[in-house]
């Protein structure tokens, strides 16, 4: 026969699983992370974009991703995601065990839909940044001329071409300089081209510019072959031994997509005279 529970045992009972719940979910929510994708001014961090992005096709797994810089105050869980835009979005979660700057990569999910630049919003605990990712046509890799890097040139000196892709564009406007820049080079294998054009009214026109003007350069750097137009790895304009002139093709101020070649002499990290040729760019200005 079924023992017959009584009515303060079961009270004692519903009690029991009312405050087990309580505590269970007070202790999620006191494990969660605390901190900011922002620094002590209030500024985002830069974010690093990797891989290429089409319109229809489902990004690499392991290949198309942002890296984001956290600033962690209390460590625990995270989730840490952008707003779902164009039919894609990033997403990543799991457990700060240190408190301070973290490296986190934010894998894609979804497909996206139209090859538009694409602006999202990244968010972790209040802060919130933005990001705008270019999607390439679809159409290209069909017809086998996908833009697997949007600049390369030639070094005639070397007899190499080199290829890349610029992942920060901007208008420094304290200067009227557009900037079109890669990421470091990090690994063997790597390349990063900076190209600086002064803007005489702060406003991308088409034309031609070249870096004999103060505020017009090309800086090229490899991971361990040395550098051309550069000293000490940065960027510096030149004023010697060579120029190279810049050609601004076509600017669309609605996509902000910017098309251009260059070509001409400078120096290389020998500080001997460089020839390039075949230089070519596409560019989403941010």
């Amino acid at each position: 026969m079924k023992p017959v529970l009584n009515t303060m045992q079961i009270f004692a009972f519903v009690l029991f699983a009312i405050a087990f719940g309580c505590q269970k979910e007070l202790s999620f929510e006191g494990n969660m992370a605390k901190g900011t994708l922002k620094d002590s001014f209030g500024v985002c961090f830069p974010q690093t974009l990797h891989g290429t992005f089409y319109n229809g096709v489902t990004p690499g797994a392991d290949t198309a991703y942002i890296e984001v810089k956290v600033n962690v105050i209390k460590t625990g869980s995270y989730a840490i995601l952008t707003d779902t835009q164009n039919g894609f979005g990033f997403s990543a979660s799991g457990i700060f065990n240190n408190a301070g700057i973290n490296i986190i990569k934010l894998k894609s999910t979804g497909i996206p839909v139209a090859h538009v630049p694409t602006d999202f919003t990244i968010r972790f605990d209040t802060s919130a940044c933005s990001l705008t990712i270019n999607v390439f046509d679809s159409a290209m890799l069909k017809r086998g001329t996908a833009p697997l890097y949007n600049w390369k040139f030639t070094d005639t000196k070397k007899g190499l071409t080199y290829k890349g892709i610029f992942e920060n564009n901007y208008i420094m406007n304290s200067f009227n300089v557009l900037v079109l820049s890669t990421k470091e080079a990090q690994s063997p294998g790597d390349t990063a081209l900076t190209i600086h054009i002064g803007l005489p009214t702060g406003i991308i026109t088409p034309g031609i510019y070249r870096t004999d003007h103060p505020t017009t350069g090309i800086a090229f750097t490899t991971f361990n072959d040395g550098c051309l137009n550069c000293a000490g790895g940065g960027w510096v304009p030149i004023f010697a031994g060579g120029t190279v002139t810049i050609n601004i093709t076509n600017y669309d101020p609605e996509t902000k997509i910017i098309k251009g070649n260059f070509s001409g002499e400078t120096l290389d990290f020998l500080n001997e005279i460089a020839t390039i040729k075949e230089g070519e760019f596409t560019a989403v200005v941010k």
